[in-house]
């Protein structure tokens, strides 16, 4: 394990016997503070590891594939990205790919929100909404 502190927030990363990254975990609240830029600074230094995504279904890995490519401050909803990926009626499966995510802010599963509202979240809505209102702030 390694901890990641930047400002407020203290991440910890979790490795694997190769130093690869398999999991992200951040505080329980969010910190008081809380700044865009030390967010982008914890990426920064989260991108340091080559990740090692768990084994899981295609489906799945092509969720978080594509989560990954979802550019900072920008959202989509379950069911938009359930039809970028050819399935137009699976939201509900993109959501359950969604929290079976290890590598948060890494496998940003906090940029797909919910048609009227913001969906679910591993850590709870306050961090949800904590993470997309700091996407939003100038670095």
């Amino acid at each position: 394990m390694h901890t990641i502190t930047v400002g407020p927030l203290t991440i910890t990363a979790t490795l694997d016997e190769n130093g690869h990254l398999t999991a992200v975990t951040l505080p329980e609240k969010v910190p008081a503070g809380l700044h865009s830029s030390h967010l982008a600074e914890a990426l920064r230094q989260l991108g340091k590891y080559t990740i090692a995504l768990p084994k899981s279904g295609p489906f799945v890995r092509k969720v978080w594939d594509h989560l990954r490519r979802i550019p900072w401050g920008q959202a989509l909803t379950y069911g938009e990205l359930a039809t970028q990926l050819g399935n137009p009626r699976g939201s509900r499966a993109v959501g359950q790919a969604c929290g079976k995510n290890p590598l948060l802010l890494i496998v940003p599963c906090h940029r797909i929100v919910a048609e009227a509202g913001l969906g679910g979240f591993a850590l709870g809505l306050e961090w949800k909404a904590a993470l997309l209102a700091l996407e939003t702030e100038p670095l």
